[in-house]
């Protein structure tokens, strides 16, 4: 399944680049799928983390989702498939709530697709400082605070035991990004 979900997620995002980087849009959700595998989440979470953008983001729908990855997949995908007809605001809205009572599983795609966007965003600012923020629709202050709403909620229902070690690295990148 792996390879499956890899080779379909690459062919659906196969035009798209990274909004910062211009690489492949592809090199993101490898990223993150290679975060779920590394935290030793299921097959089939591995495979959500691939495909966690192709219904968002490009033609693909959830029903062929569901028919080429089954049932578990698809509902892993359509938890972080955001709804583009709301505003930003509100759809960030939607994912912090949705977060605080997530199931780990969710949480863990969720979170492992933040970290590799603020991974990101070090690199670029690293060469254009605060330009990056340019990048995006919103600015500074609206991404500083959707990345730590985030960090309030996704530890929330979770044991110390469960929670991947890339959380608390989330969390970091997110204190020291957003450091102003």
């Amino acid at each position: 399944m792996y390879q499956r979900a890899s080779d379909f997620a690459e062919e659906a995002h196969q035009t798209q680049r990274r909004k910062i980087t211009g690489e492949p849009y592809f090199s993101h959700p490898r990223n993150v799928a290679n975060l779920l595998r590394g935290a030793g989440f299921r097959e089939e979470v591995v495979a959500a983390g691939f495909l966690h953008d192709v219904v968002e983001d490009t033609p693909v729908t959830l029903d062929e989702v569901r028919a080429l990855f089954g049932e578990d997949v698809a509902d892993l995908v359509a938890s972080h498939t955001e709804d583009k007809t709301l505003s930003w605001e509100d759809r960030k809205s939607h994912t912090i709530e949705f977060l605080r009572t997530a199931s780990l599983e969710q949480k863990a795609i969720i979170v492992a697709d933040k970290l590799d966007n603020l991974q990101s965003i070090k690199y670029a600012w690293s060469s254009e400082g605060d330009k990056v923020w340019s990048y995006f629709n919103r600015g500074y202050k609206q991404q500083k605070w959707y990345n730590e709403s985030i960090v309030a909620n996704m530890y929330e229902g979770l044991e110390d035991s469960e929670i991947p070690a890339y959380f608390e690295q989330y969390e970091r990148l997110c204190r020291w990004i957003f450091r102003k």
